[in-house]
């Protein structure tokens, strides 16, 4: 049975500014699963939340921002117990997510990369970008059989 002394009218806020190094976000990923598990929103043994929050921030991070550590990426989240969003967003050009080639096509079934904005879709609840393209929010319901 996973602790859940969160009251259900009660919102945390979380906001990060790191620079474009990977290991910047090894310190948010894991303090961002730990909040949303206290939520109850996760299980973290179970879930693939971690999957999704570190594909976003590593695209940010290597495709957006070409990891110009002089360039910013911005996390937030907002955690209640009915959902957590989290929204991503880098200082990139920006890019046209419906471009993106089908990574199941059998011309780019074996490529070592390319599948990751088809996991936080398949992962989160909800998932929309900007018309820029350099930000995405992601929406996470709480999953079942989490208390």
């Amino acid at each position: 049975m996973q602790d859940c002394d969160i009251l259900p009218f009660e919102i945390e806020k979380i906001e990060y500014i790191i620079p474009s190094k990977i290991e910047c976000m090894h310190e948010v990923l894991p303090f961002l699963i730990d909040r949303t598990a206290r939520y109850c929103i996760i299980k973290p043994s179970t879930s693939n939340m971690f999957v999704a929050l570190d594909e976003a921030i590593a695209n940010a991070i290597k495709h957006g921002n070409k990891c110009d550590p002089d360039k910013k990426v911005y996390i937030t989240a907002q955690i209640t117990r009915h959902e957590a969003t989290f929204t991503i967003r880098d200082e990139g050009e920006g890019f046209d997510f419906r471009s993106l080639p089908n990574p199941t096509d059998p011309d780019y079934i074996l490529r070592p990369c390319g599948r990751g904005v088809m996991l936080i879709y398949h992962i989160m609840d909800e998932v929309r970008y900007n018309t820029r393209g350099n930000q995405i929010v992601m929406i996470k319901r709480p999953e079942r059989n989490v208390e």
